[in-house]
Order: C-alpha cells, then sequence, then structure tokens
C-alpha cells in the first residue's frame, strides 16, 4: 500500500451552518431551535443561511424568507451579524495556521490547508507521526481544537488534492472527518452522483445525462478525447476530475475575492427612482470601501435591477482605468441604472458590483494628477472618521434620502442583506 508520507496531503475545514452555529453559540437559547439568517420573517429577502434544524423541514439557502416561514413557522428568524461571523472566522483560521503555514482562505466559512510536509509539526502536538493513518489523526486533532477553542463543529475532508478533500468534505457533513487514502481517490468518486463534481452544473448534467452517465464512474471511463470534443477544453479537466486528479495548489495568504457586490432587496416595490438610486450608491459606497479596506483596485462596475415580477436586469461596463474612487464608479453605475431600468414596473432589488480586481500600488487617475492625489487624500479622511465614528458618520448627498426611509446605526443604514453586509 502507497505510504501517505509519498503524496500530497490536503485538508478542507468548513464551518457547519457557519451563520446560524455562530448565533446559537452567542445565544445559548438557539441551541437546538431551527435558525434562519438572512431576514425577519416578515421581510422579502432570501435565506443566507439556515441551521440544520431549519434545513430537515426543507429550508435551504437562497430561498425567499417567506417561503422558508411558510416551511418552518417556528423558526427563529435573524438579519444576522457579518461582524460576528468574520470574528469567528478568522479565529479558525489562525487556529489552522498552527498545523501548517500554508492556509488558503477559501471563503470566511473554509479553508484549504497542506499538512503535507508539516508531520514533525504535528507530531509537537501529540499527533503520531508514522503509521499510515496520520492525517486521519491530524484531521480529528485539529477538528477538536476548534471546538474547544471556539465551540464551532467543523467538518475536515482530507485527500491528495484540494478536488478529493472538498468533496470528503461535503460527504462527511456535519461535524465529520473524512480521509480518502492515496490510491483510492477514483474508487471513492466513482459512485457519486455526478452533480457532486466541481465543475458540472445544471446544464453539463443535464448534456451528460442524455449519453446515460449519472455517476463519476460513468464519466470516468469515458476516453478523454472524446469528452474534448464534446465539451472543448473544458472536457478534459472534467476527465481528469472524474479520476480523481487536481494539480491545484494550495496558497498561503487571504483569498483575493474575483469580486466585490452589494445588493438589497426593498421593504416594499418602489417605483421613485430617487430612492433606487440613493440606495445603488450607498451600496457602491460599501462597495468600494472595501477595495480600500483591502488595498484592491476594480475596473468593472456593474449594476443589477430585479423588477417586482422577479426579471432581473444586469448591466456593466470596465472603466479605463483601475480605481477605487466611488467618484470614478458612480458616474458610470448610474448610467447602467438608467440602462437597465426601462420598465413601468415596480422594484423589489437593487445591487452594485465591482470586478476585474488587481492589487492596489499602481492606481493611474481619469483625471490629472494632482487630482487624483486631492481624491485619494479625501477618501483617506472619509475612511478614518468611519472607521472611528461608524460608518452612518458620514452621509453622502447621493444617498441622504435613505434617512427618511432606512433605519441607521454606527454601522450603517440596516438593509435586508445585513448578514452579509460591511
Amino acid at each position: 500500500m502507497t505510504h501517505p508520507g509519498d503524496h500530497p496531503v490536503i485538508f478542507l475545514v468548513d464551518i457547519d451552518a457557519f451563520f446560524p452555529q455562530v448565533e446559537q453559540i452567542l445565544r445559548p437559547e438557539l441551541r437546538g431551535r431551527p435558525v434562519i439568517v438572512g431576514g425577519r420573517a416578515t421581510d422579502r429577502s432570501v435565506v443566507a443561511s439556515a441551521s440544520y434544524e431549519a434545513r430537515a423541514r426543507g429550508v435551504r439557502t437562497a430561498m425567499p424568507v417567506r417561503q422558508a416561514q411558510r416551511l418552518c413557522p417556528e423558526a427563529v428568524f435573524l438579519r444576522g451579524d457579518f461582524h460576528a461571523y468574520a470574528r469567528f472566522s478568522h479565529n479558525m483560521m489562525e487556529i489552522c495556521r498552527r498545523y501548517t503555514p500554508l492556509v488558503e482562505p477559501a471563503s470566511l466559512d473554509e479553508a484549504y490547508l497542506d499538512v503535507t510536509g508539516c508531520r514533525r509539526l504535528l507530531a509537537t502536538r501529540g499527533i503520531a507521526g508514522d503509521g499510515d493513518a496520520w492525517p486521519l489523526e491530524a484531521a480529528d486533532h485539529l477538528q477538536r481544537a476548534v471546538k474547544r477553542a471556539l465551540d464551532l463543529n467543523v467538518t475536515v475532508g482530507a485527500g491528495t488534492n484540494r478536488l478529493v478533500a472538498k468533496i470528503a468534505c461535503s460527504r462527511a457533513k456535519p461535524n465529520g472527518v473524512a480521509w480518502i487514502r492515496p490510491g483510492y481517490e477514483a474508487r471513492f468518486l466513482a459512485p457519486l452522483p455526478l452533480d457532486d463534481l466541481p465543475g458540472v452544473g445544471p446544464k453539463t448534467a443535464q448534456r451528460l445525462r442524455q449519453y446515460n452517465l449519472r455517476r463519476i464512474g460513468d464519466l470516468a471511463r469515458l476516453p478523454e478525447r472524446m469528452l474534448e470534443d464534446h465539451f472543448g477544453p473544458a472536457g478534459r479537466v472534467l476527465a481528469e476530475r472524474a479520476r480523481g486528479i487536481d494539480a491545484t495548489p494550495v496558497t498561503a495568504g487571504e483569498a483575493r475575492p474575483k469580486s466585490i457586490s452589494r445588493e438589497t432587496t426593498f421593504e416594499t416595490n418602489l417605483i421613485d427612482t430617487t430612492q433606487m438610486k440613493a440606495m445603488l450608491s450607498y451600496l457602491l459606497e460599501r462597495a468600494c470601501r472595501q477595495l480600500r479596506e483591502e488595498a484592491l483596485l476594480a475596473r468593472t462596475v456593474a449594476v443589477k435591477v430585479r423588477y417586482a415580477d422577479f426579471r432581473t436586469e444586469s448591466r456593466s461596463r470596465s472603466l479605463p482605468t483601475f480605481s477605487d474612487h466611488d467618484a470614478d464608479f458612480w458616474p458610470v453605475a448610474r448610467d447602467l441604472f438608467d440602462r437597465a431600468h426601462t420598465r413601468r414596473v415596480g422594484v423589489r432589488l437593487v445591487g452594485a458590483c465591482l470586478s476585474h480586481l488587481e492589487p492596489g500600488g499602481r492606481q493611474m487617475g481619469l483625471f490629472g494628477e494632482d487630482c487624483r492625489a486631492r481624491q485619494t487624500r479625501f477618501y483617506e479622511s472619509v475612511d478614518r472618521v468611519r472607521d472611528r465614528f461608524g460608518f452612518s458618520a458620514l452621509v453622502t448627498g447621493r444617498a441622504i434620502d435613505l434617512l427618511t426611509t432606512h433605519e441607521r446605526d454606527a454601522r450603517g443604514f440596516r438593509l435586508r442583506t445585513a448578514c452579509l453586509s460591511r
């Protein structure tokens, strides 16, 4: 049998039902009760996360909150607290770094760990360095360490690569540990449904089922060339994944987001475009603030408008240069909104998204360099005031109409998507 020391050992650590679990830790009276985070039962928002007690009643992520209330009327509905979730996430990542320096956060509630070369380090923590079972012992030790320090239940999947670790983790939920031994990857994947394979979405799965392919093993048995003929370059990736092959490395450091978005559902459908634009401006402010917090620049801005009949229109455009300044994005976002909002129908949601991100440091101005420097100093001053006194300490003229329609606290206006807002 192949020894684990001859192969990479990758973990995926995933916090179970993260948002509701944090709420149950902070409010012990909620333990054992169905908890739904995303909004109050009367809100028109969607479920951000549901506890396993609520999931047992059919509640799912992205489901309208009102539908969730019908399925599980006894549930506790909460708007959530992003700052509390971020604190628990940070502490969990710090515990992971005790086991290896190669920790790559994949999202707020999950991280990949490469523990391949860490057997001696793990031995100092009382984890046996000999024998084939050390990865399983290390995963179990990590799971118990998180529970002991934070009271969080996490699931740990372990394998020779990220793909196998991810699928092992999903199969072990909740609060489980699974390790797929080297050489058993294809055997582990073979009986699983195609939908379990990353990269196989509903459309791809439907195409594959037309050829009577229903399990990952069915896909693995096909010649790679055949998949390339049907799916192009993606066919080769599908063939490799179906066999449990994934060469993607684990990279230490914080995960850089691919985009930063903010959106909210209104309490009632809006006709007044002034209110819509005020909210859009505020959401864009929040997104730009996160850019500056994370030392990122963006080039592309997108605007989303969802009507009362749930028809959604989106428009996007790229700037000539990268920026993190609200003033650069707002004129473009305002024009995109006018292009997306063309129907005489009430609007239930607006959103803004910044993408095409890169690290800050080479920002080029849309105007002269003197103007750019003044703008940068201005936003630095705004951020300092808000850091000290709260985001609500300053309200821009574009967003001032929200003062008459939305409650606010130090963190800003209270939105339907508060649990995911910074």
